[in-house]
């Protein structure tokens, strides 16, 4: 068995054991079947008795169960998916299993995105009872499944999780260091800081820019000031994350170097900026991002759009509204709609429901991403409605969406935009 869905396979066994600890005969039976590796003939049992009691959800989970107990994951969410057209109760414990088995077999797929969104949706879920599988997935042969997961890795307590951060720090590919730099950021223990600031002399700018990021975040003055340094760095890109990151820490002395990017010949840079300046209460940032919110191009427009909602500011709303209308391409639709949900507006929920259904699998995967961003179960019906999708990347991530979903999830932040 490869060693990414060993992990799976003894999930379920044990979920399997645990949810089965009622005498009842047919869970025995079921058990000893299992016992012997016949899948199909547990199949074959549960079948004969939820003929004669569909609606029997106690049934209806134990197959599902013995499905995860096979390593068949998209049997089972076609199993579980059932209960909707029957109006069953939810059991999103189960449901979960379901989309972190998933999510490990997607980290085995032949297609680099379909293993980057595994990936993400692993660092979604991401809790005590996964470490073993994010231990495994920080040692993936795929640099952008390794970098995914670190942010994951971040959220778990004990000390290996620390340990696999500090690993990564090391690792060869500079995304992956950057990401575990940018996960350090909230850790506080010594060996993490003594990493953090190794990793200010990276080879890669970007992993030294996170770097400085996470230590100006504890207070350390050098270290602001080498991240007000990338502010003025001929990478567009770096000038970006460096304005937003000097603009979360509330240290005023960013104002003057924010100030002269307002003025940066990329829009984008100044959008940064402004949205910095905003948070740090100088009113030039908001009125820049007034005017950048009357751009002609619709991406800087909703990069300033977005910028209101980081900043909890409805001032976006109407132009919002309008990038929804059908003669907007199906990326600008998607992109307003999810600000407007960070703004707790789901005037683009409509739009959503419709592009998940949309003829391009991707749109549909990207709409399936966003529904599952909107919280308190918002998007959940569209959502269950994708998981019967006949594309297995749609399919997998609503249900990856709607597990984070049932949990209630709040929308994630520009770097979480999948």
């Amino acid at each position: 068995m490869r060693p990414w869905i060993q992990g799976a396979g003894m999930a379920a066994v044990i979920l399997l054991a645990t949810g089965c600890g009622r005498e009842a005969p047919i869970e025995d039976r079921v058990s000893r079947l299992l016992a012997r590796q016949d899948v199909a003939g547990a199949l074959d049992l549960l079948g004969e008795a939820l003929r004669k009691a569909p609606d029997d959800w106690r049934l209806q989970d134990l197959r599902v169960r013995v499905f995860l107990a096979g390593g068949q994951a998209d049997l089972a969410l076609a199993s579980y998916a059932q209960r909707w057209a029957r109006n069953g109760p939810e059991n999103p414990v189960l449901f979960r299993q379901i989309a972190v088995m998933l999510a490990e077999q997607g980290l085995v797929s032949q297609e680099g995105l379909a293993r980057t969104r595994a990936a993400a949706a692993l660092a979604a879920l991401a809790a005590p009872d996964l470490q073993a599988v994010l231990r495994l997935a920080a040692g993936h042969p795929d640099s952008s499944v390794r970098a995914q997961v670190m942010q994951g890795i971040a959220r778990l307590p004990g000390e290996e999780a620390g340990a696999l951060l500090r690993r990564a720090l090391a690792d060869p590919e500079a995304e992956v260091r950057a990401a575990a730099a940018s996960a350090m950021g909230a850790r506080q223990s010594p060996e993490d800081g003594a990493a953090l600031a190794d990793a200010l002399a990276d080879p890669s700018s970007r992993v030294r820019l996170r770097a400085a990021a996470a230590l100006a975040g504890k207070g350390q003055p050098a270290a602001l000031q080498q991240l007000l340094a990338f502010l003025r760095d001929p990478d567009e890109s770096l000038r970006m994350q460096a304005a937003e990151a000097v603009g979360r820490l509330g240290n005023r002395a960013a104002v003057p170097p924010l100030l002269a990017r307002l003025q940066d010949p990329n829009p984008y840079v100044q959008i940064y900026a402004a949205e910095a300046l905003a948070r740090l209460g100088d009113a030039r940032g908001r009125l820049q991002l007034q005017r950048s919110l009357r751009h002609r191009n619709w991406s800087v427009a909703l990069y300033a759009a977005e910028a209101f909602a980081n900043l909890a500011d409805a001032e976006a709303s109407g132009p919002l509204v309008e990038a929804l209308t059908p003669d907007q391409e199906a990326s600008t639709r998607l992109y307003a709609a999810w600000i407007l949900a960070r703004l707790g507006d789901l005037r683009g929920l409509p739009v959503l429901a419709a592009l998940v259904r949309d003829e391009d699998a991707q749109v549909r995967v990207q709409a399936a991403w966003t529904l599952g961003q909107l919280g308190n179960g918002t998007g959940n019906t569209p959502l269950r409605q994708a998981v019967g999708d006949p594309a297995p990347p749609v399919r997998w991530q609503a249900a990856w969406s709607l597990a984070g979903s049932l949990r209630a999830g709040a929308p994630a932040d520009r770097d979480g935009k999948g």
